[in-house]
């Protein structure tokens, strides 16, 4: 009798370590390389993200080999309200995110963003140094922001826009 017992509580607690090793532990990661934190609203905490849009920085990733910052993700309602950008704010969708790149220029960060067909709107804004990137269901629409103007980025001007960022 007394070897059947051990016997048991010996494969009763062996069963109990695999399934502590299987059980999975609880994670803020939404891919490979970002986590809700990044696109958490600052001001609200709230969160809400495309994984369309996950998925082309992902893809951004991957070309360009370097770790991608988010600088500002979602953006509740309630906080682009107060601030007056409620309008045309993809942020308030999560489908939008304002990034940079370590050891990149504005300017190449938006060549390689150019070469990831689901990123439908990228942005310039050299006054507060990022790239906006946006991944709405439209044709693509490139900008830069100057001076509080945003300037459409055309074949004709790019190259006068893009020089020495």
């Amino acid at each position: 009798m007394r070897s059947q017992k051990s016997n048991f509580s010996k494969n009763s607690s062996s069963k109990k370590r695999s399934l502590s090793r299987n059980k999975k532990r609880f994670t803020n990661k939404i891919s490979d390389h970002f986590s809700k934190l990044d696109f958490t609203c600052k001001e609200s905490g709230k969160f809400k993200i495309s994984l369309g849009l996950v998925g082309a920085l992902e893809e951004l990733r991957t070309l360009v080999k370097k770790r991608i910052t988010i600088v500002k993700g979602y953006e509740s309602n309630e906080v682009a309200e107060k601030k007056g950008s409620l309008k045309r704010n993809l942020h308030t969708q999560g489908l939008a995110a304002n990034i940079t790149i370590e050891d990149m220029s504005l300017t190449d960060i938006f060549k390689a963003a150019e070469k990831i067909s689901s990123i439908t709107g990228i942005g310039i804004n050299k006054k507060e140094n990022y790239l906006h990137i946006e991944t709405r269901k439209t044709e693509r629409r490139c900008w830069i922001e100057e001076k509080n103007e945003e300037i459409e980025l055309t074949q004709e001007n790019k190259a006068k826009y893009l020089e020495g960022n």
